[in-house]
């Protein structure tokens, strides 16, 4: 996908529920409660953090494009679509965001390093300087390095074909695995900067950008068979192992536990409103959580129900038909199971 498929693929689903800036967040991975259910409400996780560092002048220029186009209408309090952005067909994508939160950057940067260090070293020469300065990535890039005898020759031989074999399977275009090895450097060649490869390809630099997050998300889709024994190191710490964040998982602990959503608020000393995100965040997830703790089932049908007949999710608009439901309550209807409206 280009960057402004991608935007677009994100504003057909929230169909005129969100404010402009929301696609915004979302690609960068805002942790806000906001951002989370929409993920859920909307199915939306191919799209979250595949650029945690968007720049903002970057997709407001792809607004501008869009409007150009006219497939949006300008509008400051939502996301007005054209008719023909509503029948417009986009392309398939692999990107899966919601799965990678961004550490698929830390699986390149390892392969980075390490193809780097292989390259040099093949040509006998152990003094370089490295293409990653994380000095996380380079502790962990070095152990891994030593625990695979990366020295020898038939390591190193291996390891080049597990890169093709395995990338040849990824299912991207060829252009997008192109553009992410083009990023490598070795002995004597430096990786390609993102205006070189978005002049080779005669495209806009965001554009190559989300390309290599295609060829990478699909790339690892394919490492985690376990048929690549050298590869499949690299994914240590980058697959998410629970569909909930971190902070989310803690509050499902305490709850699991017996404790009300005051009390661990309490206990964890965060705002109320926030451990009501993460129990959005839980039932968007759980298909075994229940909202019986926090309303009736009366008022959870009646939630659903005006929310089918509506056709939103819209917090206040079903809020006016059912003024004695929370905004929480509400949420967390939405929430159960992830069923769309």
């Amino acid at each position: 996908m280009r960057f402004d498929e991608v935007v677009l693929a994100i504003m057909k689903a929230v169909d005129g529920q969100r404010t402009v800036s929301s696609p915004y967040h979302l690609i960068k991975g805002k942790k806000s409660g906001q951002t989370i259910q929409d993920i859920g409400y909307f199915g939306l996780h191919p799209y979250f953090a595949v650029l945690p560092k968007l720049d903002k002048k970057d997709y407001l220029d792809s607004i501008e494009r869009l409007q150009a186009q006219g497939l949006l209408v300008p509008d400051d309090n939502s996301i007005q679509l054209h008719q023909s952005a509503t029948d417009l067909q986009l392309p398939a994508t692999s990107l899966n965001g919601w799965k990678y939160r961004g550490n698929e950057r830390r699986f390149f940067s390892r392969l980075s390093l390490i193809v780097q260090t292989m390259s040099n070293f093949l040509q006998g020469h152990k003094r370089f300087d490295p293409v990653v300065t994380d000095e996380a990535v380079q502790s962990w890039t070095k152990s891994y390095l030593h625990r695979i005898d990366f020295r020898s020759s038939e390591v190193q031989a291996a390891f080049k074909v597990q890169i093709e074999n395995s990338l040849a399977l990824a299912k991207t275009a060829e252009m997008h695995k192109d553009i992410l090895m083009a990023r490598l450097s070795g002995y004597g060649v430096g990786g390609l900067t993102w205006d070189q490869l978005a002049a080779k390809h005669q495209l806009l630099p965001i554009d190559v950008k989300i390309a290599a997050v295609e060829a990478l998300h699909a790339w690892l889709d394919v490492l985690e068979g376990m048929e690549y024994p050298l590869l499949t190191g690299l994914l240590e710490g980058i697959i998410q192992q629970s569909a909930l964040t971190e902070s989310a998982k803690r509050t499902q602990n305490l709850y699991e536990r017996g404790f009300s959503l005051s009390q661990i608020a309490e206990l964890r000393q965060l705002k109320t409103s926030t451990i009501e995100d993460h129990f959005v965040e839980l039932a968007m997830n759980d298909p075994a959580f229940s909202p019986a703790s926090f309303m009736d089932d009366e008022l959870f049908e009646s939630i659903r129900r005006i929310s089918k007949e509506m056709k939103t999710k819209r917090l206040r608009d079903i809020k006016e038909r059912l003024p004695d439901a929370s905004y929480f309550q509400i949420r967390l209807a939405l929430a159960v199971r992830g069923e769309a409206v």
